[in-house]
């Protein structure tokens, strides 16, 4: 019943799209009561067969991934290959896996240009945090690639500790923004965020300072950052690859021996 209800809402998303906003290159959706549009979007046919569609914008992205490239349903749930992923603003990753509920669909595919075109709607969990209900999704025209995309939610290496209890993070993402390189750590409730210029070279940035930030989010939601240092040892432009270490101090908690190494 629930698979049925969501290609239900899919098909439903069809015909009821008036307050999602036109764009001849995008992806698109309604995150609960707010509207997210990519300015930049892209996929990818991978090398096992899987597909993967992006949507970015400075700040956010939004993935869909799919067990292959086909006209068609792709309903994700408990033990479906199929899922979604959200990072908003803050780095914070919401995830249909392993037992959110949705279904993306590609309405139109054109193996000629390499354009797909659908429309997509899931719950996704910040897990023990908060849920998030994605509606009435579009993405329009999408070019893809025969090259793979990093699955954003295993991007290398990240690990700390929050007041001397270690924090070793379940997904890691990378994003690329144009102006900045977001680096995130998550565990099941708790979240940790790196952020450097992306053109930044091997050196010590001491916090606070313009185009670097660390910011820390526990079980009682967001900390603020008085003070800290970002460390980076290697940051590799051609390869995209970087590795650092930071510590910093919140209003609440002290982070200490933070590492990351990661790509993007």
């Amino acid at each position: 019943m629930k698979k049925f209800l969501f290609i239900l809402l899919a098909t439903l998303s069809i015909i009821s799209c008036e307050d999602i906003q036109e764009n001849k290159l995008a992806l698109q959706a309604n995150i609960d009561n707010d509207f997210y549009a990519s300015t930049d979007a892209r996929a990818s046919l991978n090398q096992d067969g899987s597909f993967t569609i992006q949507g970015f914008t400075e700040d956010e992205s939004m993935t869909l991934q799919l067990t292959n490239l086909a006209k068609g349903n792709f309903v994700i749930e408990e033990g479906k290959r199929n899922y979604a992923i959200y990072e908003d603003m803050g780095g914070s990753i919401y995830t249909t896996k392993p037992n959110g509920e949705g279904v993306i669909t590609i309405s139109e595919l054109n193996e000629t240009n390499k354009t797909v075109t659908g429309i997509f709607n899931f719950n996704a969990f910040l897990v023990g945090i908060d849920t998030i209900y994605v509606s009435k999704g579009v993405f329009n025209d999408v070019p893809y690639s025969d090259g793979s995309i990093i699955d954003p939610s295993n991007v290398g290496t990240f690990s700390a500790e929050v007041n001397g209890d270690q924090f070793s993070a379940i997904v890691v993402t990378s994003n690329n923004t144009g102006n900045s390189i977001i680096i995130s750590g998550n565990t099941a409730n708790t979240t940790i965020v790196i952020t450097t210029t992306v053109a930044v070279e091997a050196g010590d940035y001491i916090l606070p300072k313009s185009g670097f930030a660390a910011k820390y989010q526990g079980v009682n939601g967001p900390e603020t950052t008085s003070e800290g240092l970002i460390t980076i040892l290697e940051h590799n432009t051609a390869a995209k690859t970087m590795k650092g270490t930071f510590s910093f101090l919140t209003n609440r908690s002290e982070i200490t021996k933070g590492e990351f190494d990661i790509s993007y």
